[in-house]
């Protein structure tokens, strides 16, 4: 088993009934610290198991892989309630070799935002150093991640890891025809920098479209004896790809917080608008585009906003097909 386990969609009356479960069993010991997001967590007394039920109605055991009794718990939890096995779960989980020296994790963050620079996180992390990460991440949910956590995080495993950035601006974003082929070009710089001169490599990443370029540098550094995992959604499944999450992640946030400070406008209310967090789904991205357009409509715009993207592309045909309306009016 992996150093957590997962159950999704939990309501609260089924949770009372597995809490009621172990407590016919072990002792329980419930925890009144309760971050942001938490419901209830609790100690298992002697058994050196964490159990924390989220709102969102995640139920996350934890523990040591070769604790005996966190699989016997947790398979009979699976049973009894007809939830989802650990079997089930990792009956396709990748071999990791015995003789590992280093696991590799790499992530990403804003590549599919409107505003600001992509970051490509890496992390380093000797296998002496591997349970100090797993205990900073108790929730595999690491996209549920506030901006605090992410910072409080980040400190954290920078004492156990070595920590690599790569920064993809907008308007190479914009330069670039396939997103995947860019992050493939790097993912490899950025690998070919962290591995340097190390061996018996166990490299984890995500399979977002991974392309030919990067999968025969994947080969070759299997055929000189690491490993190389690439999985969907690695990064709920691998803390090593978590903690890469966090590094990336952490990046971005300082980046977006610097655009905030530097880039408001004014609208033509008097109201201050900010880019805030660049996403294509949040209102504020387009408020913000349609602020600037108006405030400054002879002028580009800002250096951090990726052109090609079809909401701004949208919003750049709407100013365009106003100002030919505009001329035949005159």
């Amino acid at each position: 088993m992996k150093s957590f386990h997962t159950f999704k969609k939990i309501s609260p009356s089924v949770y009372e009934e597995i809490k009621k479960f172990i407590n016919s069993s072990y002792k329980i010991h419930v925890l009144t610290k309760k971050p942001p997001g938490l419901e209830e967590s609790f100690n298992i007394l002697d058994e050196s198991i964490k159990v924390h039920y989220y709102k969102k109605g995640t139920l996350l055991f934890q523990s040591s892989p070769t604790n005996k009794t966190y699989a016997k718990l947790v398979s009979a939890i699976g049973e009894k309630f007809s939830l989802n096995l650990p079997d089930e779960i990792e009956e396709n989980k990748p071999m990791i070799p015995f003789d590992v020296k280093y696991f590799v994790g790499c992530d990403e963050s804003g590549a599919g935002e409107t505003f600001g620079s992509m970051f490509l996180g890496c992390v380093i992390i000797d296998i002496e150093n591997l349970k100090n990460i797993e205990q900073i991440f108790d929730n595999p949910n690491i996209k549920d991640l506030e901006e605090y956590e992410i910072l409080d995080k980040y400190d954290k495993i920078k004492k156990y890891c070595k920590i690599f950035e790569k920064k993809c601006e907008a308007s190479e974003m914009d330069e670039t025809s396939s997103k995947n082929t860019l992050l493939d070009q790097k993912y490899e710089e950025l690998l070919g920098d962290a591995i340097s001169g190390k061996e018996k490599l166990c490299v984890i990443i995500d399979d977002y479209g991974i392309q030919r370029g990067l999968r025969l540098f994947f080969d070759t550094l299997q055929s000189r004896g690491n490993t190389v995992i690439v999985e969907h959604k690695a990064d709920e499944k691998y803390v090593v790809c978590q903690a890469a999450s966090v590094v990336a992640r952490k990046e971005r946030l300082e980046e977006m917080r610097t655009l905030n400070k530097e880039f408001s406008v004014q609208d033509e209310s008097g109201k201050i608008i900010y880019p805030g967090s660049g996403n294509a789904s949040n209102p504020q991205t387009t408020e913000y585009l349609e602020a600037f357009m108006k405030l400054h409509p002879s002028k580009d715009l800002p250096p951090f906003v990726r052109r090609k993207w079809s909401n701004v592309k949208k919003l750049l045909q709407k100013k365009s097909n106003l100002k030919i309306s505009g001329f035949f009016e005159d």
